[in-house]
């Protein structure tokens, strides 16, 4: 059992607990268990591997919840947890999915209506019963009825991309134990940096492949996390993992290495466009190489694949035919797109003044480790009560905490002093401008009110972004990955105030939002609108999210230019 099903475990004894009505400090243990041990990069199975029963000393895990970690991925089960479901309908867990439904409505519905799917949810929705329960009325059971329907259309098989890249790195690291394995890379969706992956596919060569395709093949079927072997054979097999995502190994010859990687990375549409751009050069290109008549005149290397046609080398990330094809056809040359070793800070980060795991120094330890020159400390405001948001009274406290970690920690890091700021349901602000005109960062975010009418919302932010002192739109569109959907609004418009106000679209770096998407990525880069790429931060592992922010950016054809925390620390400081 890796991290992330540890995690789900806990998260889920935490639900559990909630609904049942357990002590706060409980639940929340296994809450915060949750987030330390999903942001982890130390993969715990190792842990326990080399030393049977223990673990290191992980902030926030005591002695109990480290027992309950290491019976998980020796057992695979949990007897508290188990003993936990036994006696509690599984359905009542899905409806915590639903948008704006969290324990204490669960429990309202569980007790009162003795409701445990989400079908008897909507029964009882449309057959208008919820409206009689205490705190509900009319436009709370319509909530319900739009929150059943968005999750049908929103949850889904895919998985996001920390989970597949998870995956993908520990089998990759499974498969070098093989002394077989020359070349090795996983391709696909996950290559593009797509925000959610439907499976993995991984290309490998291998040395004499006569001889040792079946000893390679035989070391991929017997990993650990192989829950299932769907397919066998000798240069193809595939599996599901434990986790559920698919798996499919292909074998190649070197000589192929190169023009099966550009293959199973392009999307269908941009391999159809290349295929058709060899034709019209007589050439034929596939998995295997590109061809003149019988001749095989490419195919070790991707950078072979498009020279044969002319092509510069298009990053993976863009292979989707959206452009990139008839942009390398007129300039010949790319511009040398963003990178994760361009990012010179984070901007967007919480500690335990709002719902943050970690203090502010720790998080600035992080911070350094990375290699960053300066952060923000945006912790919440008050408005959104389930995140222990702050007042003026803590924010001025904050301040002055930061003032003096910036005098200890001078000359290894700038800690710049930010909010993440509600947007109230009339486009105000959630503090007033005499707190905002303090921050260097302020960051407006829309956490509440998520499905006013499209012109409502559309004049809601647009208000908030005209505000003299907001500097960034955090996580604009509200996403979350197989959850819900974007709000309701005219995201044309929205950039355009953007661009005008000198605000800049974040684009959030966890991989549950993932938000901008490419799409207004791109739209928002030719509009002239800036950028940040942050984490969102809010323990110190999760600084590692930085990477996905950039492959979404990556999609969106950003430059560093575009992006204003590739600025060291000086010109930030001057510009922002």
């Amino acid at each position: 059992m890796d991290n992330k099903a540890i995690a789900r475990v806990f998260e889920e004894m935490a639900d559990i607990l909630d609904i049942q009505g357990a002590d706060f400090f409980r639940v929340n243990a296994y809450r915060k268990a949750a987030l330390t041990v999903e942001g982890l990069a130390q993969d715990l199975r190792k842990a326990v591997e080399t030393s049977p029963g223990s673990l290191p000393k992980i902030p926030g895990i005591g002695k109990a919840l480290e027992e309950k970690i290491v019976e998980l991925i020796q057992t695979g089960k949990c007897k508290e947890h188990e003993d936990l479901k036994k006696s509690f309908p599984e359905g009542l867990l899905e409806m915590l999915k639903l948008r704006g439904v969290g324990p204490k409505k669960v429990k309202l519905f569980f007790y009162n209506l003795k409701i445990s799917t989400l079908a008897d949810l909507k029964k009882a929705a449309q057959q208008q019963k919820l409206r009689e329960l205490e705190g509900m009325g009319p436009k709370s059971e319509e909530d319900i009825l739009k929150a059943l329907e968005e999750y049908a259309k929103f949850s889904s098989k895919r998985h996001l991309i920390n989970e597949a890249l998870g995956e993908a790195e520990r089998y990759i690291e499974h498969m070098k134990k093989c002394k077989y394995v020359d070349k090795i890379q996983y391709a696909g969706s996950l290559r593009r940096w797509q925000e959610t992956i439907g499976d993995i596919d991984v290309l490998v060569t291998v040395k004499d492949p006569s001889k040792s395709a079946k000893t390679v093949m035989s070391h991929f079927l017997v990993y650990d996390e192989v829950l299932n072997v769907v397919a066998e054979g000798e240069t193809k097999s595939t599996v599901v993992l434990e986790s559920g995502i698919d798996v499919d190994l292909r074998v190649l010859e070197d000589s192929e290495f190169g023009a099966a990687l550009h293959y199973f990375t392009g999307n269908k549409s941009h391999n159809i466009k290349i295929r058709d751009l060899a034709k019209k050069k007589g050439l034929k290109i596939s998995e295997y190489g590109v061809f003149k008549g019988d001749k095989k005149i490419a195919g070790k290397t991707e950078d072979e694949i498009f020279e044969s046609i002319g092509l510069p080398f298009i990053i993976p990330e863009l292979r989707k035919n959206d452009g990139e094809i008839e942009y390398a056809q007129k300039h010949k040359k790319f511009p040398r797109f963003i990178e994760l070793k361009d990012i010179k800070g984070d901007i967007h980060s919480h500690s335990t003044y709002s719902d943050g795991e970690c203090s502010i120094e720790e998080m600035a330890d992080a911070f350094i480790a990375r290699g960053y020159e300066y952060f923000a400390v945006t912790d919440h405001s008050s408005v959104v009560g389930v995140t222990r948001g702050m007042g003026t009274k803590d924010i001025k406290k904050q301040w002055k905490e930061i003032d003096k970690l910036n005098e200890k920690l001078k000359g290894k890091i700038k800690i710049f002093k930010g909010c993440e700021v509600d947007i109230l349901k009339d486009g105000s602000l959630d503090f007033p401008d005499e707190i905002l005109k303090e921050l260097k960062v302020v960051i407006i975010s829309a956490h509440l009110y998520a499905r006013l009418p499209s012109d409502q919302q559309t004049k809601r932010l647009i208000s908030a972004i005209e505000n003299p002192y907001s500097r960034i739109l955090g996580h604009p569109t509200g996403r979350l990955l197989n959850r819900r959907g974007e709000m309701e609004f005219d995201m044309e418009k929205v950039i355009d105030a953007c661009v005008a106000n000198d605000v800049c679209l974040e684009i959030n770096s966890h991989p549950m939002r993932l938000d901008l998407t490419d799409k207004y990525v791109r739209t928002a880069k030719y509009k002239g609108a800036k950028f940040v790429i942050n984490t969102d931060a809010h323990n110190t592992n999760n600084p590692g999210f930085m990477k996905f922010g950039v492959g979404i950016a990556r999609r969106g054809w950003l430059e560093p230019k575009d992006i204003v925390n590739t600025l060291p620390l000086k010109k930030f400081d001057s510009a922002f």
